[in-house]
């Protein structure tokens, strides 16, 4: 008795969505899967350096996940047999030129304390930092926050001190988003991610936080062997067409015919790869932006604050750079991977001055959605654009439907999002 074929499967982009979907199809299809870089993985890139006659894996994009706030990833790592490691937390915010520092202790003094010990730039934020967090929440329960957050804290007078001392390292953070974007963010996607974790965003201490043993790469290459997909590295797809009986997959080597497709690449990549987009696909990928950082590893402890006790995990600072208050983000990768060495290493986002040369390991760019009010809109029908369709669409500028039309631009957004569009496709296929 003769048993069918398994349908021809390509998956397109090997990050986190691309996996997910791979790894649900794994199973049921024959899975060709495709990568313009030379290296699996997307925003999970571990950069692995010799330390002392050890290798050290240090996270540069995605870094660290809690449970409840990555439900399906956290049951994909259970799975594959991948272990955390426990991350303690712990922010601290600092001035590179007026030498004000703060955080995770300070956020926590009484009221009293901090108008004894602290200048009233610091007291400002400490007392608007509360009144945020308070009425935020009620806020958001009241349907309140339907609007860019600069418009919110316009309507609640919030300071300039705040809104640079505090809500903008934050959100830098959290979103990887230049300073000029944060303003168009809706209000309710900031408000929803701190009621969800806490005060200190990703350097919160009430949330248990991990980071994944090995870093990132260890997930991605315990997929990658279950998976066992044709590997397609190096091989940058050019177009992607749905004809009447499979979908066409054209790269600089050539056109292969398959059964189903999976796009698991950016928005605007998915937008410039469909050759015949559909009326339904045109008009979810229309309006999607992207913003692209610069994230370094490097050993410079220029990016830090001089007081080495100051040195936390998380470290938002700001500088003036040419007239502008340029903030960014400073990972302290000892602390946040929970390693002892001789060598300091840290992961720097959008520092605005000079590193020393012969310090930097790595420069690298990565893309990310930009979350505003248009974005939030489309994710109450964006999973249509699956929907009778032999071309799947996923990433991270999809909602993970178990945590609502806020969690977007998360490793569980674009983990979820591939999971949803290859459970999609097994429907199609009746497996």
């Amino acid at each position: 008795m003769s048993t069918a074929p398994k349908p021809r499967v390509a998956v397109i982009g090997a990050g986190v969505a691309g996996i997910s979907a791979a790894y649900k199809l794994r199973e049921h299809a024959e899975i060709t899967l495709f990568e313009q870089d030379d290296r699996l993985g997307g925003h999970a890139n571990t950069i692995e350096v010799e330390d002392a006659g050890r290798t050290l894996g240090i996270d540069t994009a995605f870094v660290v996940m809690n449970r409840p706030s990555y439900p399906n990833f956290s049951r994909f790592l259970d799975e594959l047999g991948v272990a955390t490691k426990e991350h303690a937390g712990g922010f601290n915010f600092f001035d590179l030129d007026t030498g004000l520092q703060y955080g995770t202790d300070e956020m926590n003094l009484p009221e009293e304390e901090v108008a004894a010990r602290y200048p009233a730039e610091f007291g400002t934020i400490w007392r608007e930092a509360r009144r945020f967090h308070a009425e935020g929440r009620k806020d958001f329960f009241r349907k309140r926050t339907d609007l860019p957050l600069g418009e919110y804290l316009d309507r609640g007078g919030y300071s300039e001190e705040f809104r640079y001392g505090y809500v903008i390292l934050l959100c830098t953070a959290v979103w990887s988003v230049p300073a000029e974007l944060i303003w168009e963010m809706p209000a309710t996607t900031v408000i929803a991610f701190f009621m969800a974790h806490d005060e200190g965003g990703l350097g919160g201490q009430r949330v248990d936080w991990r980071t994944v043993s090995g870093g990132s790469i260890s997930y991605v290459r315990a997929a990658i062997a279950a998976i066992d997909p044709k590997l397609r590295l190096s091989q940058p797809v050019i177009g992607v067409r749905e004809e009447a009986d499979g979908v066409s997959v054209a790269t600089t080597a050539g056109t292969e015919q398959f059964d189903y497709a999976v796009l698991a690449t950016h928005g605007d990549q998915a937008r410039a790869l469909l050759t015949d987009p559909n009326e339904v696909q045109r008009r979810t990928l229309a309006a999607i932006r992207y913003n692209a950082s610069l994230a370094v590893l490097h050993t410079d402890p220029a990016a830090m604050p001089g007081d080495r006790s100051r040195w936390e995990s998380w470290n938002y600072g700001k500088v003036e750079v040419d007239g502008r208050t340029r903030p960014y983000v400073a990972y302290y990768m000892n602390k946040l991977h929970g390693f002892e060495s001789a060598t300091d290493y840290f992961v720097t986002l959008d520092y605005p001055r000079e590193l020393r040369e012969e310090l930097v390991i790595r420069e690298l760019r990565y893309e990310h959605p930009v979350i505003d009010l248009d974005l939030r809109t489309l994710q109450q029908t964006i999973y249509q654009v699956n929907e009778g369709t032999r071309i799947k669409l996923c990433g991270s500028y999809f909602h993970s439907k178990q945590l609502h039309h806020d969690q977007i631009g998360s490793h569980e957004a674009a983990f979820s999002s591939g999971l949803d569009a290859a459970q999609n496709l097994l429907r199609a296929i009746g497996a």
